[in-house]
This record gives C-alpha cells, structure tokens and sequence, in this order.
C-alpha cells in the first residue's frame, strides 16, 4: 500500500458535544458529499482501486480506531472498529509493509495488521482483514 495525503475533513460547527459521529470527505481540497465515521483522520493509504483511511474522535481515556476502506468513488465498502467503552486505543505509527498490508502501531504494545484485497474472484467485492498482533520485546545482551 501507498501513504497518501489527499483527504481531510470538513470541520463541523458547533461544540464539540454537538457533531455527528460522521465528518464529510474532503478530497485534494473539495468537499465529496461522503461522511464516514471519525472526527480524526490518523491515516491514508491507496491500493490498487481502493482507499484505506483510519479515523478516531478525538476523545481522551476513550480513543477507538475506525479502519475503512472505500472505493475508488469513495463507497464505504467495509470498516472495522477497534476499541472499547472505557478502553483507550490510541495509533501511534503505522506503515506499509507489503503491497496489500499496513501496520499499525497502537498504545499498549498492540499492532494491528490490516489486509487490502480487491477480491480473488471477479465478482468478489473487496474486502480487508484486520489481525491484532500483540508486540514482544527483545532483550539484547
């Protein structure tokens, strides 16, 4: 997968406490009409005909992830969310470590392995994988 930087979102009026779960796409600058889930875009990535974006809300000792993957007009074809009521997941870094696959680096030691594919079939509608991967540390002597 390819890191890219060409979507944003449109900033909601009002306090915080007002919005809606879902902010509008903002793409290389132009609104699109597409809301999806998050308040945050914490990253972006191309494949092949497809967008993955992860987004969060913003939201101290609460943060979750929204991992969503979108088609080249920007259908949400699928999303996963990652995170608990009173648990906090919070994405530290991430980066793309096969064609299809990102790692996402997140508080607590935990990756998360994320999977684009366009289908294997024709008629398969794409679709992505996610797979916690829990962090060992090494000790070098």
């Amino acid at each position: 997968m390819k890191e890219i930087k060409i979507f944003s979102f449109k900033q909601q009026p009002g306090p915080y406490e007002t919005w809606s779960l879902c902010s509008e796409l903002i793409m290389d600058g132009k609104r699109t009409g597409k809301y999806v889930p998050g308040f945050v875009i914490g990253a972006q990535y191309a494949y092949k005909d497809l967008y993955l974006i992860v987004t969060s809300w913003d939201c101290p000792y609460e943060e979750s992830q929204e991992f969503i993957l979108l088609a080249k007009d920007l259908t949400v074809l699928c999303k996963k969310h990652i995170g608990h009521i009173y648990s906090t997941v919070i994405l530290e870094s991430h980066e793309a470590v096969a064609e299809d696959q990102v790692l996402f680096h997140c508080n607590n030691d935990v990756d998360i392995l994320v999977t684009a594919k366009s289908g294997l079939l024709h008629s398969s509608p794409p679709f992505f994988t996610t797979k916690k991967v829990k962090r060992e540390l090494l000790s070098v002597t």
